[in-house]
């Protein structure tokens, strides 16, 4: 199909102000607006528009092809509220589409989506022209558009009408979509915009459900990434989680985001910016980062390099999460009780680790985990992480420390410090490349492995140098002791462990040390978590931003802070809620990206 390019209302270049996620302060673009992208019969000018963001003195760009929402009926791609996405990626040197499409009542499905089909065959077509790479064009939608995208990617008639394939788009970013419109539970009366626009019919709403389309979806499916906001419309959030269910179960790549502290329509104007959540009275308890704009940013860098593809199936057998079970265990040579350290006060059963190493593999990078149990209780023994990680190609050590209220800071960190720094003097023995050691905790355990890695006091007493940290974890943990009241008995673990003292508690606290040596940090949460613990993550995370540090945070759907349904057990395991698990895959790529990847994560990436 041949397309004319000269339909432009409009051009200009602009000295553009980008601020989002630490962009560079200036970027000059040039905005061609309302191109029209079609001229047929049925051709409006106000709906065939689009218009074109682009980076100015660039080529060979990629793309983010843009949706609007509305729920089929309003919206447009004018950039009031669309501002931040279009600062995002063109800081970046990526260039942004939006477009506008025919809308209820003056049409009718399939007219939308036919006419998203028609401006992505426009930007593909026309793309040399402006600089854009035809093969590297995402597709992201919000709401509506969010739909209208899926089905794009899933249902290959729209774009073979237009003479292409889904497999020419590179990914689809998603945010608060809608893709069950059969199975959708209604709040309140009036018409039904599904019914309106689709049909009242199981079959009609079934043939435009990108979720119906996911069985026979072709192999080469683009990869997903799909996000929902923490205060979406009624439903939205099961619509997202099943969604990433039946991709993970039909090995379709994809990712599921949960976005704090937005709303439905908020969540794309508040991209780059803080949003406070606030009491029952209005009063800001915390300023919450935006993480659209950073999951957005990572999945376009991960799907380009390749590591998304490989990230999803070092986690995820063919089968998905269901054929988890029937997978063989690794092979992995267990090592228990290595007394670390046996000067005063030594205790051989609390300050002792175990070491789980991949059989017959030398230099493996290697996870040094720190327990949680409001440092009082707890254990170094460990199942599921093990068996992921293992299979992966890495080396575990786990260990235990002494517990209060027998002991009290910092015997806690300067314990986890002598383990870390027998297993980094004791590496080659073991076959442990001593240069590729992340470090992990949860709760009190994320609190000591944060502590560790900021304040450099305890490992340099223990002779091991700066820099011998690679990454950290630390998942449900407490960063600002003094901001914790913490829930429960009386006395509290934190009173028992650490007293009342002010100057005490804030120099146990992990977030007064972040410094430019600050090694990066995958900070996780879960949606269930302890009293004021998300709370303590976003504060957290807050500091590194300001610093300009590598952080990455993570909040866990439909999990709890411990047992029976915690992070850990459900890590790369089938549902044992209503969200398959998505931590599994972080971690992989968090690794992956700090010390390298293992051969066994590599020899997943031809694996599509």
């Amino acid at each position: 199909m041949v397309f004319d390019i000269r339909p432009v209302a409009w051009m200009m270049l602009a000295l553009w102000s980008v601020t989002a996620l630490g962009a560079s302060p200036q970027v000059i673009r040039r905005v061609v607006g309302d191109i029209q992208y079609f001229t047929g019969r049925e051709a409006d000018p106000d709906f065939h528009i689009l218009d074109l963001y682009l980076p100015e003195g660039e080529s060979n760009l990629p793309l983010i092809f843009f949706v609007h929402g509305g729920a089929w009926r309003s919206g447009d791609k004018s950039p009031e509220g669309l501002v931040n996405f279009i600062d995002l990626f063109l800081s970046r040197r990526m260039a942004v589409a939006s477009i506008n499409y025919r809308l209820y009542p003056g049409a009718k499905h399939p007219a939308q989506i036919q006419d998203v089909a028609r401006a992505f065959a426009w930007i593909y077509q026309n793309a040399a022209h402006y600089g854009i790479d035809p093969d590297n064009i995402f597709i992201a939608g919000h709401s509506a558009g969010g739909h209208l995208v899926s089905l794009l990617a899933l249902d290959p008639i729209y774009l073979k009408k237009e003479g292409l394939s889904p497999d020419r788009i590179k990914g689809v970013i998603t945010i608060s979509g809608m893709y069950d419109l059969v199975n959708v539970y209604r709040v309140g009366s009036g018409p039904d915009i599904r019914e309106q626009v689709f049909g009242k019919d199981r079959e009609s709403l079934g043939e435009a459900s990108p979720a119906l389309k996911v069985r026979n979806a072709a192999p080469n499916t683009p990869p997903f990434l799909i996000t929902y906001v923490n205060n979406d419309l009624f439903g939205f959030d099961e619509q997202a989680k099943t969604f990433y269910s039946l991709l993970l179960n039909h090995n379709r790549p994809a990712h599921l985001v949960k976005l704090p502290a937005r709303d439905h329509n908020n969540v794309v104007a508040t991209i780059g910016k803080q949003v406070p959540i606030r009491d029952l009275n209005g009063t800001p308890i915390v300023q919450v980062e935006d993480l659209l704009g950073p999951a957005m940013v990572g999945f376009v860098k991960n799907v380009q390099d390749g590591s998304f593809i490989r990230s999803f199936h070092a986690v995820w057998p063919e089968g998905g999460p269901r054929a988890v079970p029937a997978m063989a265990s690794p092979q992995m040579r267990m090592i228990k009780d290595i007394q670390y350290y046996q000067g005063t006060g030594a205790d051989p059963k609390l300050n002792a680790l175990d070491l789980y190493l991949p059989e017959g593999k030398t230099h493996f990078p290697l996870l040094f985990h720190v327990h949680g149990g409001r440092w009082r209780v707890g254990d170094k023994n460990l199942d599921t992480l093990v068996t992921v990680l293992g299979r992966l190609g890495w080396g575990i050590a786990s260990t235990n420390y002494r517990l209060s209220p027998a002991i009290k800071h910092p015997t806690h960190v300067q314990d986890v410090a002598r383990a870390f720094a027998w297993v980094y003097e004791n590496a080659s023995r073991y076959g442990i490349d001593r240069e590729r050691i992340v470090i992990n905790g949860h709760s009190a355990g994320g609190h000591l492995v944060a502590l560790l890695a900021l304040d450099t006091q305890y490992l340099k007493a223990e002779g091991v140098p700066p820099g011998a940290i690679k990454g950290v974890i630390p998942a449900s943990g407490i960063y600002d002791l003094e901001a914790w009241p913490e829930p429960g008995q009386i006395p509290t673990g934190l009173e028992k462990g650490f007293g009342t003292d002010p100057a005490i508690l804030a120099q146990a606290s992990p977030q007064n040390y972040l410094n430019s040596s600050a090694p990066p940090f995958l900070i996780t949460f879960t949606d269930n978590d302890l009293y004021l613990l998300p709370e303590q993550a976003y504060r957290f995370y807050s500091g590194f931003l300001k610093q300009g540090l590598t952080a990455y945070l993570v909040q866990i759907p439909d999990r709890y802070h411990c047992c029976p349904i915690s992070y850990m057990s459900g890590f790369g395991q089938p549902p044992i809620a209503l969200a398959d698990d998505i931590v599994a895959v972080e971690w992989v790529r968090f690794l992956t990206e700090v010390v390298g990847p293992t051969e066994e994560i590599m020899a997943k990436g031809s694996h599509n």
